[in-house]
């Protein structure tokens, strides 16, 4: 594990929240020009991968390499499966960011603005999909994380938690869920109209399990 620093943490936190400030105000914008739901959504999602992407960034000042995270579709992963005598390939494996140091994939991330079970349950069937290819080219699954990180939270803890028990059943891996904005999500006070409070101790917390992959 690499050490983190509060001269580290405090550099994320900056970083975190300055693009946070300027792609709501941004979103803000959209939302008053462009009623349509779908440009909405689109320009919600582009924010949490900007502010996934400025803790990397702010990380990378503190680093002997940098972290580089991939858009998934430049970095699929493939799977064969025989079936009724017949050889099938699956070679567009990936979810939104795979996360790489160096030469070793460290970390596979699903960005979601809102995470309600119904997301989960889909972000952890391609996970799944993920561990099957790795294992199939006799990787390690376990050497990384397996991560969504999203906006607000939209669900029940209860409901969450069972989704993450029949993952582990099944992989042996505990998911990781990081929501950093505080408080549910609420529909009459959508990200485009509230700036939130950000969550910065969830934010620690994702560096340090992002320090410990490397």
């Amino acid at each position: 594990m690499y050490p983190a620093t509060d001269e580290l943490y405090q550099a994320v936190f900056q970083s975190v929240i300055e693009k946070y400030n300027d792609e709501q105000q941004k979103l803000s914008e959209i939302g008053l020009i462009h009623r349509t739901e779908g440009t909405i959504r689109y320009a919600a999602g582009e924010l949490v991968e900007k502010v996934l992407q400025s803790v990397f960034d702010a990380m990378n000042q503190f680093l002997p390499l940098p972290i580089v995270s991939k858009v998934g579709g430049t970095d699929f992963l493939s799977k064969t499966i025989q079936y009724k005598g017949q050889l099938y390939t699956n070679n567009r494996i990936q979810v939104d960011r795979h996360v790489w140091y160096g030469e070793k994939r460290i970390a596979f991330i699903e960005n979601k603005t809102y995470l309600d079970s119904c997301y989960f349950d889909r972000a952890l069937a391609d996970f799944k999909k993920i561990i099957q290819a790795l294992k199939q080219k006799e990787l390690d699954p376990s050497s990384c994380a397996y991560i969504v990180f999203a906006g607000q939270i939209a669900g029940r803890e209860n409901t969450f938690l069972n989704y993450e028990a029949e993952f582990w059943d099944e992989t042996g891996i505990v998911p990781q869920r990081y929501f950093f904005l505080k408080g549910k999500r609420n529909s009459t006070k959508p990200l485009y109209k509230i700036k939130h409070e950000l969550d910065l101790e969830t934010i620690k917390m994702f560096v340090d399990a992002i320090l410990s992959l490397l």
